[in-house]
């Protein structure tokens, strides 16, 4: 809100804003917050670090049709990990969603609150190393035996907001043109080729997952 009130002060009257996050529950949250105070501020809607269809299009689904039917938005953006080729779904996703959303439509999605959650940057000018989209897809195989554990891994394509916008999850992964920097927690854990971190990551997960079942209450006999 101080952004606004220092954007009109300045005597700015046509702007946007957006409220974007990689959780879709925050993301509702946010914005319908935002548009009860500032109902005459027009709102881009998104879900940042969706990660890769269809599971990046479920979670915009998510944040999208509680607010779209409620008249909360004016303007959208899908983002996916998706390679440059293909950076058109993105695109028909949203257009999908909205043909839904206008048809009353609505889908029962999944809760991504309850197991695992990987989130990846749809990928920019800022992607030094395309192969990055590859790794992302290669961290969902490797990692969905891990599905039922509430663990959350950030793939994210550049050195720029990689060490940042992997801070909220359990392991994050940030990648540079032949390297991959890995980190669980707060703690770096090193610099690994793109080959060579997938053995580590999955080292990691099973850590995860091991403190996890050790915190569990046991059944009483």
């Amino acid at each position: 809100m101080y952004h606004c009130d220092l954007m009109e002060d300045l005597g700015f009257e046509r702007f946007v804003v957006s409220l974007k996050d990689s959780d879709p529950r925050k993301v509702v949250a946010a914005n319908e917050r935002f548009a009860e105070k500032r109902p005459h501020v027009p709102l881009h809607l998104g879900v940042t670090e969706a990660g890769m269809p269809p599971e990046g299009v479920i979670k915009t689904r998510l944040a999208f049709e509680p607010l779209l039917a409620k008249g909360v938005g004016e303007t959208i953006r899908v983002s996916l990990t998706l390679p440059n080729a293909r950076k058109h779904e993105e695109v028909l996703a949203g257009k999908q969603i909205l043909a839904d959303v206008a048809a009353q439509r609505f889908l029962t999605v999944p809760d991504f609150g309850e197991g695992l959650n990987i989130i990846s940057c749809p990928s920019c000018s800022r992607v030094e190393n395309e192969r990055f989209v590859e790794l992302a897809e290669q961290v969902r195989e490797l990692t969905r035996y891990a599905a039922n554990y509430r663990i959350t891994i950030a793939v994210m394509g550049c050195r720029v907001n990689g060490p940042g916008e992997t801070d909220d999850a359990d392991i994050g992964l940030w990648c540079g043109p032949t390297t991959v920097n890995l980190k669980r927690g707060s703690q770096k854990l090193g610099t690994f080729s793109y080959a060579d971190v997938l053995p580590r990551l999955k080292m990691e997960v099973d850590r995860l997952i091991a403190e996890q079942s050790a915190s569990e209450p046991r059944a009483q006999a």
